[in-house]
């Protein structure tokens, strides 16, 4: 089996505060260890499940903050940016028979991480068809594009519960509970052995099924500054619904992405 997993940071246990996540801050150096140290624990379980291949993206900030010659040899990484429309899934297709996401974290507007958002800072809010939608159900729903399950995903208790209501059958490790700017958080070396655990769990008995795709896609952005919204209202095909929010629609979810591609 071919597994793919997509690596964020946000959701990484313990994290609290924008400067543990962002290069070039003193703090930050801790968490891409431990962020590496998660990628880790969720290849090995892979492993010890059977993974033919393992195809990590880095898909955090810069894409680059895991530290290869940490993972094992059998690891294939993509860092860097393409700026393709599947963004945080770059590289998936439909010979990968499972996907696993690690540090994933809960959007925005929700309370269970002081560190909340969806793709950029500049979101306030976005929906599929009035959805409040994260970054775990966008990249979830290009996983089924392809007809590939979403098996397992570690991150804060907010993104868990989004997870286990979406995917029946997942297997979900919460690393953290945010309450304002601070985090209720596991250690972070039991975390390491719920993910290793977790993931082999999740790839051996596999019970997991892709998300279904509606057949329409009504999708509705909210800015944080309006004129944000303003500029991206002349983009083809999106119309401006009030001051901060626009929207558009498809039938191809692929064809959702590459508009985000653009519009986030």
């Amino acid at each position: 089996m071919r597994v793919y997993i997509s690596a964020d940071i946000e959701g990484t246990t313990g994290i609290a505060d924008w400067d543990e996540a962002r290069k070039g801050h003193e703090d930050y150096e801790y968490f891409k260890k431990q962020m590496t140290a998660e990628v880790k624990a969720a290849v090995q379980g892979a492993l010890k499940a059977g993974a033919s291949e393992i195809v990590v993206r880095d898909a955090h900030g810069s894409a680059r903050n895991i530290d290869p010659s940490s993972l094992p040899e059998e690891v294939r990484i993509l860092r860097g940016w393409a700026r393709d429309p599947l963004m945080m899934m770059q590289g998936v297709d439909a010979g990968f028979g499972a996907v696993i996401f690690t540090g994933y974290h809960s959007p925005s507007g929700k309370a269970l991480n002081p560190l909340s958002h969806t793709m950029t800072g500049e979101i306030f809010y976005l929906k599929i068809n009035g959805e409040l939608v994260s970054e775990f159900k966008l990249n979830a729903m290009s996983a089924a594009y392809y007809g590939i399950p979403i098996v397992f995903v570690s991150g804060d208790e907010g993104i868990v519960r989004i997870a286990e209501q979406a995917v029946p059958g997942i297997v979900t490790v919460s690393t953290n509970r945010g309450s304002g700017s601070s985090v209720d958080s596991i250690h972070p070396l039991r975390a390491l052995k719920l993910i290793e655990e977790g993931v082999y769990k999740a790839l051996k008995n596999l019970v997991a099924l892709p998300l279904e795709l509606p057949d329409r896609f009504d999708v509705e952005i909210a800015y944080v500054d309006h004129r944000q919204a303003h500029k991206l209202s002349f983009f083809p095909g999106v119309r401006k619904m009030d001051d901060r929010t626009v929207m558009f629609e498809e039938t191809d979810y692929f064809e959702v992405l590459r508009k985000l591609l653009f519009l986030l």
